[in-house]
């Protein structure tokens, strides 16, 4: 106690401001680093979407952009890979589930039967970034993916985003 007493008579001494650290330097974060702690942070970015940086990966593996798959013709196959912002399940819809998935040009709805639901399941419910293989309906301006297939493109990783899920 007595050493804590005489430590208040020094209470307005300077504390000794040398510092012998380095400072670490980083390097700058690329776009897609940036949008990821975005929306890691915030859940959005005002610098780009999150697959805007993945485009050049996804043209390679010949995943076209929304704005692409809102063009085909009715009955195209297609490979298409997007964020999942909604899911459905519509009590009176017999099982049929509903998607929206997005990317940075747009949005592709999804429509998956129920046994194709069923057979991808849990990846059709927890993936936040989801391939989806189908065939195109196109009736009165409005495009449709009508899934054969679920899949992972685990080959990259943008942010991960909440999907808002309705019954």
């Amino acid at each position: 106690l007595w050493q804590v007493r005489a430590l208040v008579h020094r209470r307005d001494d300077p504390l000794p401001a040398e510092v012998s650290e380095k400072v670490p330097s980083f390097g700058p974060l690329s776009l897609l680093e940036a949008v990821r702690w975005d929306y890691e942070a915030t859940d959005h970015s005002t610098r780009g979407h999150p697959l805007q940086a993945l485009r050049p990966w996804l043209e390679e593996q010949g995943l076209p952009d929304a704005r692409t798959v809102a063009s085909l013709r009715d009955g195209t196959r297609v490979r298409y890979a997007g964020l999942v912002i909604c899911r459905q399940a519509p009590e009176r819809a017999g099982g049929v589930r509903f998607f929206t998935l997005e990317d940075e040009t747009g949005f592709v709805n999804v429509v998956a039967w129920r046994d194709v639901f069923h057979r991808h399941r849990l990846l059709a419910t927890t993936a936040t970034f989801l391939g989806v293989t189908g065939r195109l309906q196109v009736e009165d301006g409005v495009v449709h993916v009508v899934a054969e297939r679920f899949w992972s493109p685990s080959w990259a990783q943008p942010a991960r985003v909440r999907s808002r899920d309705f019954r």
